[in-house]
C-alpha cells in the first residue's frame, strides 16, 4: 500500500513538472558564478551579448539568471559584466527583465562603435597642429610636480615607440584581459602621440603636453585584429568605470562615435563625469555622408562631454567633420602627423586626431593648476578659442579653435595661494608659535636675542621650497638648512646676527622671497630679497625679530629695499 502511494505521488509530481515552463523547472540551476557557464567567446555574434551595469558593486548571483538563459559571461570589473544569451531571439526580452532587477543600473545589447579616423599612408612630416593651437608657445612652461594621467580608450598603445616610451602608466587590455596593453591596429598609439609624444628629444613630433608631466593610461577597448576599427561597447563602459575610480586620472579621451541610443554608455559617462573627470570625444566623421550628416553622435553628445570637430591648416572645418548642436570646440584634424606602429609616423585625418589635441590641452591646464574642475577647464578653452564660421557658437566649429597658450595664460594669471610659515627660538622663552606671511616672529623692544629659526614656503600648484642660512655669534655663517629644518643653535645662548633666504624648486624662478629683520640698536632694517643678507656684520648686534613673505615674481616689494644689511 505504501509503495502504491509513493508511485502515485511521484506521478503527480511528474505531471506537475511536465506542465511547467522549462525555466521554472531549471530555477534550481541558478548561476552563482561564471564558472558554471562557458568561457566567453569574443568572436561570437555581438547581438547575442548583453552589457550589464550594476547599481553598486554586483555579481552574476544578483541577477537571478539560470543556465538555461545564458551560456557564457565575464565580469569586466566591479560594475560591469557582459553575458551571452543562449537564444539570441530572447536577448531583448532578457534586457527588459534585467532592467527590472533592483541591482541593475543599466542593461542593453552589446554593440560596436566606430573609431573616428580616416587612415592615410604613413609618412613623417611637420606636425602643424601644435602650432595651430598655440602649443608651440608654451611647450616648456608647465613643470608640474605630480603626474597628470589621461585615460585613452582606444585600441591600446605601443609603449615601446621611441617617441612615447616612458610616457605611460598601467591601463587595461580588455581584449586580452591583462594590464599590459598592445596595439594591433596603431590607432591608440596615434591618439596617445597627439597628447604625450616626447618633447625636445630630437626625433619625431611633440605632443600637446610639451614637457609637462602627463602620462597615458591606455585602455584597449577595441581593435582585436590589425584591421579592426571598432570599439566594443561593453569594454568602453568597463574602462570608463575603471578610469573614473582612479584619482590620478584627470581626463578621458574617446576617439570613437556611434549613432545608436546607448543607456549603458550614457550611464558610464555620467558616472565618470560625477567623479570629476574631463571627458572629451570625437564628433564623428560622417559630416559629408548625406544620410548621417548633422546627426547626433555618442558619446560626444552626452552631458559632461566635450565634443570636438576637425579643422585643416587654413582653420576651415573638414568636410567629413560631423556637425550638430552638441559640437563644443574644434582642433586640427585634417592631414595631421602623429605616431604609428612600433616606431613609425603617419599623416592622417579624422576627428579621432582633433579629439586628443583638445584632451591634451585639458591635461596641460590641469597640470598648471590641479584645482581646476572639469567645468572650469571646458569654460576657459571656450573663452579663449578663436571664433570661426558663423559669429558665436555654431554647429560646425562649436565655440571655435582652441588656443592653448591663451587658455594657459588665463589659468596661470590667477594668483596662487602662497604660504610662508616660520617660527623662531628666543632667549629665555624657547620656540614661539608658528606665524605666516609677513607676520613678526621674535620680539621688539624686549632685548631678547633670536637663537634659531625654522622656515617653510609653498604655493598652490607650484613646486617651490626654501632654504636659509644664519650667521651665528662666534661661529659665522652656518650651512644652509631647508624646508623646516633648524638653522642656528638651541641651548647654547648664541645670538643670530644675520640671515639669507632663497627659494628652491622647479618653479622658484616664478616667485620672490622678501625678509626683514629687527636688530639690536638698529630697529627694523629694510627688506632683503632672494638670498641677499639681512642683519649686521661686525657689530655684535643680535637679531630680535623677523618677517618673511613670498610673492609672485615682479610683485611690488613689501617695503623699502635700500638698507637691509649693515656691515662695519
Amino acid at each position: 500500500m505504501k509503495l502504491k502511494k509513493r508511485i502515485i505521488i511521484w506521478l503527480i509530481v511528474a505531471i506537475i513538472l511536465t506542465g511547467l515552463p522549462i525555466g521554472v523547472v531549471a530555477a534550481s540551476q541558478g548561476i552563482h558564478s561564471y564558472s558554471q557557464v562557458n568561457d566567453f567567446d569574443y568572436g561570437a555574434k555581438i547581438d547575442d551579448q548583453i552589457v550589464i551595469i550594476y547599481q553598486n558593486e554586483g555579481t552574476i548571483k544578483d541577477l537571478g539568471l539560470t543556465t538555461n538563459q545564458i551560456e557564457a559571461g565575464e565580469k569586466l570589473n566591479d560594475q560591469v559584466d557582459i553575458i551571452k544569451v543562449k537564444d539570441g531571439s530572447q536577448a531583448d526580452a532578457l534586457v527588459l527583465e534585467l532592467l527590472k532587477n533592483p541591482h541593475v543600473l543599466a542593461a542593453q545589447k552589446n554593440a560596436y562603435l566606430k573609431l573616428a579616423n580616416l587612415p592615410n599612408d604613413p609618412m613623417l612630416s611637420e606636425a602643424w597642429q601644435f602650432e595651430a593651437v598655440g602649443a608651440d608657445k608654451i611647450w616648456d612652461q608647465v613643470n608640474n610636480k605630480e603626474s597628470v594621467v589621461v585615460a585613452v580608450l582606444d585600441t591600446g598603445l605601443n609603449t615601446n615607440h621611441p617617441d612615447i616610451i616612458g610616457k605611460s602608466v598601467d591601463g587595461y587590455d580588455y581584449v586580452t584581459g591583462q594590464t599590459a596593453t598592445i596595439d594591433e591596429v596603431g590607432h591608440g598609439t596615434a591618439i596617445s602621440g597627439c597628447i604625450a609624444a616626447i618633447a625636445n628629444n630630437e626625433i619625431g613630433i611633440t605632443g600637446v603636453a610639451g614637457i609637462a608631466d602627463i602620462k597615458i593610461a591606455p585602455y584597449r577597448v577595441g581593435g582585436e585584429t590589425v584591421d579592426d576599427y571598432e570599439v566594443n561597447l561593453g569594454y568602453a563602459c568597463a574602462a570608463l568605470y575603471h578610469a573614473a575610480n582612479r584619482p590620478e586620472v584627470r581626463a578621458i579621451n574617446m576617439s570613437f562615435a556611434g549613432y545608436e541610443v546607448s543607456p549603458a554608455l550614457e550611464t558610464a559617462i555620467a558616472y565618470a563625469a560625477s567623479a570629476g573627470k574631463i571627458l572629451v570625444a570625437a564628433s564623428g566623421n560622417d559630416g559629408a555622408v548625406p544620410e548621417k550628416a548633422g546627426k547626433i553622435t555618442i558619446p560626444s553628445a552626452y552631458d559632461g562631454v566635450i565634443s570636438v570637430g576637425a579643422t585643416d591648416r587654413d582653420n576651415v572645418i573638414g568636410d567629413f567633420s560631423q556637425y550638430n548642436e552638441r559640437v563644443d570646440l574644434c582642433a586640427p584634424g585634417v592631414e595631421t602627423t602623429t605616431l604609428w606602429a612600433q616606431d613609425n609616423y603617419i599623416t592622417e585625418s579624422g576627428t579621432s586626431l582633433s579629439c586628443p589635441v583638445v584632451t591634451g590641452a585639458c591635461a596641460v591646464l590641469v597640470a598648471a593648476d590641479a584645482t581646476l574642475s572639469a567645468a572650469e577647464v571646458e569654460a576657459v578653452l571656450k573663452e579663449t578659442a578663436i571664433d570661426l564660421g558663423v559669429s558665436g557658437r555654431d554647429d560646425h566649429y562649436g565655440y571655435g579653435l582652441i588656443q592653448l597658450d591663451q587658455a594657459l595664460a588665463q589659468v596661470i594669471s590667477k594668483d596662487p595661494v602662497v604660504i610662508t610659515a616660520y617660527r623662531t627660538h628666543i632667549q629665555n622663552i624657547g620656540w614661539q608659535a608658528i606665524v605666516k606671511n609677513g607676520e613678526v616672529s621674535g620680539s621688539e623692544g624686549e632685548a631678547l636675542r633670536l637663537e634659531a629659526i625654522e622656515l617653510n614656503a609653498s604655493a598652490s600648484n607650484y613646486d617651490i621650497g626654501v632654504r636659509y642660512q644664519t650667521h651665528v655669534e662666534n661661529q659665522g655663517w652656518h650651512d644652509f638648512a631647508e624646508n623646516g629644518a633648524l638653522s642656528g643653535t638651541e641651548g647654547e645662548s648664541l645670538r643670530l646676527e644675520a640671515i639669507k633666504i632663497e627659494l628652491l624648486g622647479v618653479d622658484a624662478n616664478l616667485f620672490d622671497v622678501y625678509y626683514q629683520v629687527h636688530v639690536e640698536n638698529q630697529g627694523w632694517l629694510d627688506w632683503a630679497k632672494n638670498g641677499d643678507p639681512a642683519g649686521t656684520e661686525g657689530f655684535g648686534y643680535r637679531l630680535e625679530g623677523i618677517r618673511v613673505q613670498v610673492v609672485l615674481k615682479g610683485s611690488e616689494a613689501p617695503g623699502t629695499e635700500v638698507r637691509p644689511y649693515v656691515k662695519k
